[in-house]
């Protein structure tokens, strides 16, 4: 059965599912209660079924209840239209079959409270522990599918994730929490929420801090040999160890994370202020085409660090208008260290061990300030304006040295120096002329002066013939900026690129949407048309040597990349939800799917699959709340197509098998501990299916000296199978009193 068929036949069965429960006759209140409410489409709440978007809202309550423990994993298993997938670095995230691997998150705006985390360096976004939120302190995390640019700006070309935390009174009290993951992982953490009065205004204060530590599992991988090096010798890939031109074994020290993160925020009156720091240290624990390092290296490593402030204030200045004002100043820095054996991995003789580190900075202000105008008094007819205007400051390196010395043996590369100003007015006009009937538009000017002004547009419709039916059609733009990384970083092997253009992304999409009751069926199909990607792409052997005499590169430089605009993206497809609730909404339940076709065209007409872009995905999930000091017991699954690995297309191997289609299930109990008031549990176990995932490990079958070698078969990456935790927490001082 072909992947689209598999993915009719999932719809299908929701319509089938859905038809069946139509006779529980519920009334329109009890539709009313079970529908979620979101902010981030449009910044104003309303119903998710009339948002200018598809969204997914999933609470706190439901990352408990499922045993979930970060932001990709509540994706996994309970979001439409969007999924991760883990390569042991950092999630990468896609939505709608397209998902562009080892991405760092560029093409999804990560938002906390409105705050956006993206950096301008390198784009980049974590959806794991790396994301520096305290979990224990989300409230709701909101998702947007699809093109979202029209309020944010740039990165929202796939979609929007704003993560929204609690104010004191869902956090009342204080709170101590910790898990154990058997054999791999803990968390611990602390958090408090009181209100109080300062300087006469009714004031509130929320925190929590929080510790995340990855020590396992021992990962073993396929031994892979590479063939003669240089001077016919075999290449080392064990610091110390012997020159035989095998990698692989058993990874014990470099699967590794350390996640420090800790947020407060308080408000007082109308002001709400927010700190927030986080520093994000993993290990790099295999090989790739782009990083060359020594194999299970505990000493290599990637470090994220960031420190953010966000300042806001509302005021109603009448019962028409209203103001809202923030300003915001983020610090994010990264560092990479790769060690290698010296004489395989830098052609040195003179020490033993080559360190590349990799360093840059970020550093960005802005103000941002929107007004509304209620012109009717009763939010029939809105029109927000709004500015967003930004300094940002980017510095970035590269040093090769002596890792025993610190040494440098080469001159510093790919160093990047800039300061540049950005501003971005945009516009939202709401109109709701009858009850059944509302109009959503708007348009976004970003102004850079490192590109043309582009502008991110936006017109949605929801009519509503009956009280339970809701017709939707939304277009949609968004664009990516090119990052600086992008456009000035060079080095020995990267030429600083000179005309790159952001990339943008058209889409168009509707869907129909049916309440009876409690109950929930959603069908949508949309078309996407994504123009200018941007990828780094080897030079011509012409190309380089023009660079060369124009005094660019190096007369020694062979191996040579540019980021440029190289192709094109074409995307539809369809999602589909059933969800509800049984037995006075104890018994709930929802169902989602989503099948795409994806192709990617590249410049010169060609045109292949996105590599690990599933084209059919889905979760389920099914929960039943008995009360009082019974547990919870909770049962998720999800279930990807067979998907395209990493460097499937790039005929480095003889053949690269592609990874199979995998189910992945996780059943949860939760509940209080009985006699002991504020105590409660969690516990969880996870099994997937698959063996392997979806990523080349290993180096390449071509050796880098360059003599003849048998090519080999790519090794999939190894997947860790099977996941359980146990969870314990106190709630005291008036707390929440769940797992």
């Amino acid at each position: 059965m072909s992947a689209h068929r598999r993915g009719w036949v999932m719809a299908t069965a929701l319509v089938l599912h859905v038809s069946n429960v139509a006779a529980d006759d519920a009334d329109d209140v009890q539709s009313l209660l079970n529908e979620s409410v979101v902010t981030t489409a449009s910044t104003t709440a309303q119903k998710a079924s009339s948002a200018p978007a598809t969204s997914v809202t999933f609470t706190s309550d439901e990352l408990r209840r499922y045993g979930l423990r970060s932001i990709a994993e509540a994706i996994n298993f309970l979001s439409l239209g969007v999924i991760t997938s883990d390569g042991l670095r950092t999630p990468d995230i896609g939505s709608r079959g397209v998902l562009l691997a080892q991405d760092d998150g560029k093409h999804f705006l990560l938002l906390v409270n409105g705050h956006a985390i993206n950096d301008p360096l390198y784009g980049a976004a974590r959806f794991d522990q790396g994301a520096g939120i305290p979990l224990d302190l989300v409230d709701r995390i909101e998702v947007i599918v699809g093109p979202g640019s029209v309020l944010y700006g740039s990165n929202a070309m796939l979609g929007v994730v704003n993560v929204i935390t609690k104010n004191a009174k869902g956090y009342e009290g204080g709170h101590v929490y910790g898990d154990y993951e058997l054999g791999r992982s803990y968390t611990a953490g602390a958090g408090a929420g009181f209100t109080f009065d300062l300087f006469g205004e009714a004031s509130e204060l929320t925190t929590s801090f929080e510790f995340y530590r990855r020590f396992g599992p021992d990962i073993a991988f396929e031994n892979a040999r590479t063939g003669l090096f240089f001077n016919d010798e075999l290449a080392r890939y064990r610091r110390g160890g012997p020159s035989d031109g095998v990698w692989g074994g058993t990874a014990d020290d470099a699967y590794f994370t350390e996640a420090p993160s800790g947020m407060l925020r308080l408000r007082i009156g109308d002001f709400d202020i927010a700190v927030m720091a986080s520093a994000y240290r993993r290990g790099i624990p295999y090989m790739t085409g782009s990083t060359n390092v020594d194999f299970d290296d505990a000493e290599s490593y990637e470090l994220d660090r960031s420190l953010r402030l966000d300042v806001q204030h509302q005021a109603t200045l009448s019962s028409l208008l209203a103001l809202s004002s923030r300003v915001y100043a983020d610090h994010f820095d990264y560092q990479r260290r790769l060690n290698r054996d010296a004489v395989y991995g830098c052609y040195r003789d003179d020490f033993e061990t080559c360190q590349y580190y990799d360093a840059g900075i970020a550093r960005w202000i802005g103000v941002e300030e929107r007004i509304s105008f209620n012109w009717l008094g009763d939010l029939s007819l809105v029109t927000l304006l709004g500015v967003d205007a930004r300094m940002r400051w980017v510095e970035s390196k590269e040093e090769a040295v002596d890792f025993d010395s610190g040494r440098p043996f080469a001159p510093t590369t790919g160093q990047v120096d800039e300061a540049e100003g950005l501003i971005s007015p945009y516009l939202q006009q709401t109109w709701s002329p009858t009850r059944f009937l509302e109009i959503n538009g708007g348009a976004r000017l970003d102004v850079d002066p490192r590109f043309d002004p582009i502008v991110s547009p936006r017109g949605a419709l929801a009519l509503s013939p009956f009280s339970q039916t809701t017709f939707k059609a939304v277009y949609s733009q968004a664009f990516r900026a090119p990052t600086f990384a992008e456009t000035d970083s060079s080095s020995y092997q990267l030429v600083e690129s000179e005309d790159i253009q952001p990339e943008t992304a058209r889409s168009l999409e509707g869907s129909v949407e049916q309440r009876f009751g409690a109950h929930r069926l959603l069908f949508g199909v949309f078309r996407t048309w994504w123009s200018n990607l941007i990828e780094a792409r080897g030079l011509s052997p012409a190309e380089r040597e023009q660079l060369q005499l124009e005094g660019k590169l190096p007369i020694t430089a062979i191996q040579v990349s540019q980021y440029r605009n190289v192709a094109s993206i074409e995307n539809y497809g369809y999602n589909a939800v059933s969800s509800g609730t049984f037995l006075d909404s104890r018994l709930s339940y929802t169902l989602n799917a989503t099948a795409a076709f994806t192709r990617r065209k590249a410049r010169d007409g060609s045109t292949r699959q996105l590599e690990v872009a599933p084209q059919v995905f889905g979760n389920a999930r099914l929960s039943y709340a008995f009360g009082g000091l019974l547990p919870t017991p909770s049962l998720a699954a999800r279930y990807v197509g067979e998907t395209p690995p990493t460097r499937v297309f790039d005929g480095t191997f003889s053949s690269v098998p592609y990874a199979n289609p995998a189910a992945e299930f996780r059943a949860t109990l939760s509940g209080p501990v009985p006699g002991l008031s504020g105590l409660s549990y969690r516990l969880s176990g996870a099994y997937i299916t698959a063996k392997r995932g979806a990523y080349v490990v290993g180096p390449d079958s071509i050796p880098a000296g360059g003599n003849p070698a048998p090519l080999r078969q790519a090794d999939l990456l190894p997947v860790d199978q099977f996941r359980a935790f146990v969870g314990l927490r106190y709630d005291f001082f008036g707390g929440e009193g769940e797992p």
